[in-house]
């Protein structure tokens, strides 16, 4: 009797034994991450040959060893289900054209690359900065610190509409400021120059970055024209733009769809500010536009 009670309570041992594994297999333990927290982003530029420093990078896109993890708002902490040495590579994150649901890779900065010792539970701090890389070329950088700008060609308005000030600016000397009201109430100006090599064989990308602020709406785009078409005006498209902004900003368009889609030989960058109207009436009496670090870079 005794023996057939000890046989029925090894075999209920073992099925306990064999239930808890069980459990172990279908909730196994979990690992514990690693942390990194990036606590901001810089960009280091060369003034005198890639313009201001000043940047929009909203995200981080993560890699470790190569092998991509997600894109994460700046600051942000994430887990890393790694321990001791590992590259971690940070790619700067932009809202493309301004626009929140559109986040891209802004392909002309480096990615920033470390070396880091993770260890489980514990919280690593990094400040990536980022640079341009070597083969981005600059069309043109305005400033607006000399007499003479880049957008002198008047289209609509007057050109007393568009000055150089010393007031609420940016950084450096002096903004642009376009001056808006009942009468003159759309103001658009275009590069003086045309641009002949923004497109390459393999690729067409070429982006305006532009610091603003504004009380009112204004749209980016480009100009094209046949090579040699000295007098002609010019087929434009005009599709990018911001909203007002009461603080200065900065935002990235991507100009290479609408150059694709034109597909001439050379381009000027256009911009229009105009006073909204409802119900055919302004919706304000004034308005006006700060402009500063206007870049066109391109491969």
């Amino acid at each position: 009797m005794k023996m057939k009670k000890t046989l029925k309570f090894g075999a209920l041992l073992l099925c306990l034994t064999s239930f808890f594994s069980s459990c172990d297999i279908i909730n196994p333990a979990e690992d514990i991450p690693s942390y990194v927290n990036i606590t901001g982003v810089s960009l280091s530029s060369n003034p005198a040959t890639e313009g201001t420093s000043s940047h929009k990078i909203t995200e981080a896109w993560l890699s470790v060893d190569g092998n991509f993890l997600g894109a994460y708002a700046i600051p942000s902490t994430f887990p890393i289900l790694e321990e001791g040495e590992h590259e971690i590579a940070i790619q700067a994150g932009i809202k493309d054209n301004g626009i929140t649901a559109t986040p891209e890779i802004y392909p002309f900065f480096d990615p920033f690359t470390t070396t880091i010792n993770l260890e489980r539970d514990d919280v690593k701090e990094i400040t990536p900065q980022f640079s341009y890389k070597d083969i981005t070329k600059f069309a043109f950088i305005e400033d607006f610190e000399g007499a003479i700008h880049e957008f002198e060609d008047i289209r609509l308005g007057q050109s007393s509409q568009f000055e150089l000030s010393t007031d609420d600016g940016f950084e450096g000397g002096t903004s642009a400021v376009i001056s808006l009201d009942s009468s003159n109430f759309v103001f658009q100006a275009a590069s003086t120059n045309r641009y002949n090599n923004l497109v390459n064989l393999s690729s067409t990308t070429v982006y305006l970055e532009v610091n603003y602020k504004s009380d009112v709406p204004v749209v980016f785009g480009v100009i094209g024209h046949r090579q040699g078409g000295v007098n002609s005006a010019g087929q434009a498209l005009l599709s990018h733009g911001f909203l007002p902004s009461e603080n200065w900003n900065k935002i990235y368009f991507n100009l290479s769809l609408l150059i694709s889609q034109l597909n001439l030989d050379e381009y000027q960058v256009v911009f229009q500010a105009f006073i909204p109207s409802e119900n055919g009436e302004l919706t304000r009496s004034s308005g006006k536009v700060w402009l500063d670090n206007i870049k066109l870079v391109h491969f």
